[in-house]
């Protein structure tokens, strides 16, 4: 009996704490992302958000993100609880003319995929349940890599 039981407990404990993960990471994204704390964050919020993190991420201040800043600021967010630069934010996605940096401009560029991606129920904003969901959604493809 003990040898079922501790498992069990074992892995019921790892979904909760999976759960809540993705409950704080939705309620943490709001705040960093909401500016007009309406519950939601809309295209011109993302844009603002994506703008300065843009700027964040430029460490070498060139006008241009490559893979490293993008990794250190992946690294850097995943360190303190933010998500910010690994939600559907690297160098693959935003790199439009495939030249292997990330103008500005490509990356503002890509606010409406980003709101799109997200936007589960296409009401044009994404709410902290959608963001939750798209964490759980992440966590899934990179155990299936």
């Amino acid at each position: 009996m003990k040898s079922i039981f501790l498992p069990a407990l074992f892995a019921g404990v790892l979904a909760a704490t999976h759960v809540q993960a993705a409950d704080e990471a939705g309620a943490s994204f709001l705040e960093r992302w909401d500016v007009n704390n309406d519950g939601a964050v809309s295209l011109e919020e993302a844009e603002k958000r994506r703008q300065a993190l843009f700027a964040k991420l430029d460490t070498n201040k060139d006008g241009f993100l490559d893979s490293d800043e993008f990794t250190v600021g992946a690294e850097t967010g995943a360190a303190s609880g933010s998500e910010d630069t690994s939600m559907l934010m690297g160098l693959d996605l935003n790199d439009v003319d495939g030249d292997g940096k990330v103008s500005a401009g490509e990356f503002m560029s890509n606010s409406g995929t980003w709101v799109d991606l997200m936007d589960e129920n296409k009401d044009g904003v994404v709410s902290a349940e959608e963001f939750q969901t798209k964490w759980h959604d992440r966590d899934a493809r990179i155990k299936l890599r």
